[in-house]
């Protein structure tokens, strides 16, 4: 599985994209669609959706470059960036705030995606 995000590693994060209920994390082209709230980790602080800062602190990772990216089944998304910040999305069952958690898309002409 982790070769699906392969591509994004070496890319930016190139936009964050609020949709009502959602977020959109853009890639240079891929696309992760967060139904589940990422958090967002820098050091020991960890900033999580409807706390103080927490959409300045998303934003703040724009323009930087993925270092590894990765899914461990049923626990997690992690988007690990150059600066040491990490981006996470939880696949615990009891985090889903609707039917899925997450989907990856690629539009590269493969249209590969996948969703948890």
């Amino acid at each position: 599985m982790d070769d699906l995000f392969d591509c994004i590693v070496g890319a930016q994060l190139d936009s964050v994209t609020f949709v009502q209920d959602y977020v959109q994390l853009h890639f240079d082209g891929p696309r992760l669609d967060a139904y589940t709230w990422p958090a967002v980790e820098i050091g020991d602080v960890c900033y999580r959706w409807g706390e103080q800062d927490y959409r300045n602190q998303l934003c703040e990772r724009i323009a930087s470059i993925v270092a590894r990216a990765s899914v461990i089944e049923g626990e997690v998304i992690r988007v690990e960036f150059s600066d040491g910040a990490v981006i996470t999305i939880s696949l615990r069952a009891e985090d889903y705030c609707c039917a899925e958690a997450a989907m990856f898309s690629v539009n590269d002409g493969t249209s590969r995606w996948n969703v948890w």
